[in-house]
């Protein structure tokens, strides 16, 4: 140990204990991942008894350096998940060296601006993920349901069920998990609106993906952050706002289609598609299918995209639905044909560069001689 260290340990007072706090910790955590078990077994010890003369920011340093790091003392990372959220909040959120029986510990302990933190933690159980449910308050429980990484039991959601009856927020982020059981979509029926009942019965159905469930809760956080820009009828400037966004033409497509902008959807589809605005209207309404199909391929309209599409416009045209479906499928058949014929010509390229290769390598020889 350095003599400086020593001169504070044999001090006493507290102002050369709250330095002895900080020079420690930081002697430690420059070369953390340098440290052997023992050296770590010491130093939490000696943290452990200067800590409560540590000062808030030393306290809030070390655990930030200690939040990830997999060998980091239990005892030392269970002392500062307890100390002020301020403080404990990088190392309570995500240190492994919590254990699930820790984290039950501490929700039946610490404060909801604690269980705030440990809500949003991936890996938590549902034994956990239960008793934060009991415990916490609604800021809490919002979070839980938010926290799309973890399983929450059967009991649990249905309690949430009965705070859905009034909490419009945490409601909306249920029906959005894709771990509902068929008894809490019935249960939630009652309480949403008709698209919503649709998800939920399709979910009973067994028929909605992941994939989709993902999508729809990434359009409902675009809604929320892209808020009023979202309704801008310049679709050129419309655009520039979705990229700066990180908004997909996709995603962009679907908002307008789902608010019933198809004239809209219209005109960004014949910009991103390089096709005349009026060109690309005459053959929507007027059913020239392959324009379309040409227009939202170089736009890159995903299949799901072009369904919607296909069905808003039979909507908006009143006609029938069955003509949505056909033209999808020849949609995916159109792009799958694209892909297949692209593959053969990089193929065939690349045949030809080891043919030309292989005939150049042939030759030197032959040159070599002559000269």
């Amino acid at each position: 140990m350095p003599r400086s260290l020593i001169k504070l340990a044999l001090e006493g007072t507290d102002e050369a204990r709250r330095r002895l706090f900080a020079q420690v910790s930081e002697l430690v955590i420059s070369n953390l991942e340098e440290r052997t078990d023992r050296e770590l077994a010491i130093f939490s010890e000696v943290i452990i008894k200067l800590y409560s003369v540590g000062t808030p920011k030393d306290r809030a340093r070390l655990a930030h350096k200690l939040a990830t790091h997999v060998n980091t003392p239990p005892e030392l990372a269970r002392k500062i998940a307890q100390d002020d959220v301020s403080v404990a909040m990088p190392l309570l959120a995500q240190s492994p060296a919590l254990t699930q029986e820790d984290l039950i510990d501490f929700v039946e302990r610490l404060s909801n601006a604690h269980l705030q933190v440990i809500a949003r933690r991936t890996d938590l159980s549902t034994e956990v993920s239960d008793a934060i449910a009991e415990k916490g308050d609604r800021p809490v429980h919002r979070i839980l349901v938010g926290n799309r990484e973890i399983k929450l039991s059967r009991e649990t959601m249905l309690s949430f069920v009965k705070y859905a009856t009034e909490d419009v927020v945490l409601r909306e982020d249920l029906c959005l998990r894709s771990d509902l059981s068929p008894a809490v979509c019935r249960a939630l029926l009652p309480l949403v609106d008709d698209e919503t009942k649709k998800r939920l019965r399709s979910i009973i159905e067994g028929s909605l993906s992941q994939e989709q469930l993902d999508q729809i809760a990434r359009l409902k956080v675009l809604r929320r952050e892209f808020g009023e820009a979202l309704s801008n009828p310049d679709m050129a400037l419309l655009w520039r706002e979705a990229e700066r966004s990180d908004i997909t033409v996709n995603e962009l497509m679907i908002l307008l289609l789902q608010d019933g902008r198809f004239n809209h959807a219209i005109e960004l589809l014949s910009a991103r598609g390089r096709t005349a605005q009026k060109a690309l209207k005459d053959a929507v309404f007027n059913g020239k299918k392959d324009v379309v199909l040409r227009t939202a391929a170089k736009a890159g309209l995903d299949t799901p995209t072009f369904a919607l599409f296909a069905k808003v416009r039979c909507d908006h045209l009143k006609i029938p639905a069955a003509q949505g479906s056909e033209w999808t499928a020849t949609y995916k058949k159109f792009l799958d044909g694209s892909a297949q014929s692209k593959q053969s010509r990089c193929g065939d390229f690349q045949a030809n560069r080891r043919e030309k290769k292989t005939r150049n390598a042939t030759d030197r020889p032959a040159r070599s001689a002559a000269m």
